[in-house]
């Protein structure tokens, strides 16, 4: 595990140990992706670097890794799961191999196979081969984005980095908006691929393998696609399908748990890590170590169904009562080290727990993706609860309902998940869908924010919505979420935190096997009236203690709005200032003091919105005004 850079020059502009020095810096930047050793090569082309977090003992394996001729070489981030069926696939075609590592497999793949290769590899990865003959350069990005690539070209340079601060630490680019992502920044609270909040500075999209000639031709292809269009009888029959589920699952858990170095897990106590954890502890022979968050609050606690997970299965368990004061502590630190304005206020606590697993293991197993690929989202339900709304006589909807809604506490659940009801009722289905994924600014309240008046439409999400047009809508809203939510926000959420605090994530249910299962199963298997992950948690109930079956679905909350209200308060109205939103020409000032007002008054619960805007304000300051 590491991050990765390169620096590609198409004119002979800095001399070889210019390059060489760049690429160190850009190493400097994310040296807490990989703690334990830097790697660099240059030429009069160009520079490529590593920072490497040891996870397998490698005798030789130190990157970058050339090929027998050395004539290519390769930079790795990231973990080939399936990698040593691949080495021996590979040397019974002949080639002979000095290390026994992944990355080694990656570049003998690719001279016998190509970007064809990709197809054949199972894991989570970025990286870069360089043919020195042909002065060729090759980048990939696994399946659905799991490690992160950014890149800037133009005439004279091609550069790329696992994190912006590698590529802005160059001085070539200029700090510049991109207006564009700034307004999808607005409405997601994240800025999803291909865009980055620097203009002319992009992510390399998930499953998308670029290559970069000598006078910077560009080349740019998928290599693989969900298989959702083909239909077999067996995926309608729901035995098998658990059947299937099972053994793929087991069998991505037993591959991600290959380490050289202590292992563990998250668990939260809901049903996803919980499964991942049950599994494990089957295969290890050894008690799996396990790290759960607990929370004073009652109502977000689930510390006490993870102890019971935990003491089902015997697990070395460890428990972090969040103090939200001592989490304060960390706020500046993760602000800091956002590559770009990020808002999911769940980081904060991922990562806590990161850090306090950090100082038992080095890898450890998550839970992510179970609700995108298996429907467990309260927002999947919008459908099933507007459909009953709407039998509710019109009268008695707007006499009764919706006054004592707005009567409701304005920080209860209850009146956000009601309100939620009301204002997506009368509204196509898909434009229910696009909203609850706004969770920042809505369409309106942005056009009054943005000084420019610019809103972007956000087509990109109704171009995936149309891509599985011919399939069930539940389908194609569980498609926008994979290719969207969990590249621009949970996944982002986890490698963010995980490697701020040098901690390697590994996601079980990201197995290609998995994936393409679960888009094949039927909808019904999955998510029925109010019944949502049936077949997930029918197949792997055995691992389940009872308790889980029947407590509430815990909500998850940091004290955003107190912040705000109290530490943050100071700094919220700095960043409202005349004087600050003018230099920066982009909002205005007359808005935010209204949003302000309303939210410090207790009139509205504008937290959401109000992070949003103090999140970008900081990486601002942090990044543009320097």
């Amino acid at each position: 595990m590491c991050g990765i850079n390169g620096f590609i020059q198409f004119k002979h502009v800095f001399e070889k140990e210019k390059m060489h020095n760049i690429v160190h810096e850009m190493n400097e930047h994310i040296v807490h992706r990989g703690p334990d050793a830097e790697g660099i090569f240059a030429d009069e082309s160009c520079a490529l670097g590593m920072r490497r977090l040891s996870i397998i003992d490698i005798e030789g394996g130190a990157q970058p890794i050339w090929n027998e001729s050395h004539d290519k070489l390769i930079i790795f981030n990231g973990e080939l799961y399936n990698f040593k069926k691949l080495q021996e696939q590979l040397q019974r075609e002949g080639h002979i191999f000095k290390t026994n590592s992944d990355t080694e497999v990656v570049l003998h793949g690719f001279e016998s196979y190509g970007i064809g290769f990709l197809k054949q590899m199972e894991g989570m990865f970025a990286f870069a081969i360089y043919d020195v003959l042909l002065k060729k350069w090759t980048i990939a990005r696994d399946r659905v984005g799991e490690k992160p690539l950014y890149y800037f070209r133009s005439k004279e340079f091609f550069i790329f980095a696992s994190e912006l601060k590698s590529i802005l630490s160059t001085g070539i680019i200029k700090r510049e908006i991109d207006m564009e992502a700034l307004s999808i920044y607005f409405q997601l609270t994240y800025i999803p691929a291909p865009k980055s909040i620097i203009k002319d500075v992009f992510k390399l999209q998930p499953a998308t393998v670029m290559t970069i000639d000598h006078i910077g031709e560009i080349n740019e292809e998928k290599y693989w696609e969900l298989d959702i269009d083909y239909e077999d009888v067996e995926y309608q029959d729901y035995n098998i399908c658990k059947k299937k589920l099972r053994e793929a699952l087991f069998a991505s858990v037993e591959q991600r748990m290959v380490s050289d170095v202590p292992l563990g897990a998250f668990l939260s106590g809901g049903f996803d890590s919980s499964i991942i954890v049950g599994i494990m502890s089957q295969i290890s022979k050894d008690p799996v170590n396990t790290f759960t968050i607990g929370f004073k609050e009652k109502q977000y606690d689930e510390s006490p169904l993870a102890k019971l997970v935990a003491e089902k299965h015997k697990t070395n368990h460890h428990v972090l009562m969040l103090d939200w004061d001592r989490a304060f502590e960390d706020l500046e630190k993760i602000l800091n080290n956002m590559d770009e304005p990020f808002a999911d206020s769940s980081l904060i606590a991922t990562y806590a727990v990161s850090k306090m697993t950090k100082e038992y293991v080095t890898v450890a197993l998550t839970g992510d993706a179970g609700d995108e690929l298996f429907a467990g989202y309260d927002k999947y339900l919008i459908s099933y609860y507007g459909e009953l709304y709407k039998k509710i006589p019109a009268v008695i909807r707007k006499v009764l309902i919706e006054p004592g809604v707005k009567a409701l506490p304005v920080n209860s659940s209850l009146s956000r998940k009601a309100n939620k009801v009301i204002y997506t009722t009368n509204l196509d289905i898909y434009q229910q869908r696009k909203q609850l994924m706004c969770l920042g600014f809505k369409d309106k309240e942005l056009k009054q924010l943005m000084k420019s008046g610019m809103v972007d439409p956000l087509s990109f999400i109704e171009n995936e919505y149309q891509y599985l047009k011919n399939r069930d809508e539940q389908l194609r809203t569980q498609y926008i979420d994979l290719n969207i939510v969990l590249e621009g926000d949970m996944l982002t959420k986890v490698d963010r935190a995980s490697m701020l605090a040098s901690l390697e994530t590994r996601v079980p249910l990201l197995d290609s096997r998995v994936i393409e299962l679960a888009f094949k199963m039927p909808t019904k298997f999955k998510i029925s009236k109010r019944n949502r992950k049936i077949i997930w948690k029918d197949t792997f109930k055995d691992l389940l203690p009872e308790e889980l079956f029947h407590a509430p679905k815990h909500g998850f909350s940091v004290p955003i709005g107190k912040w705000l209200e109290t530490s943050l308060e100071k700094q919220i109205y700095k960043y409202i200032a005349p004087e600050f939103i003018k230099e920066q020409g982009l909002f205005s000032g007359t808005y935010m003091k209204q949003l302000v007002g309303k939210h410090m008054s207790h009139k509205e619960n504008r937290y959401s919105e109000l992070w949003t805007f103090f999140v970008f304000q900081w990486w601002y300051e942090k990044n543009i005004m320097v």
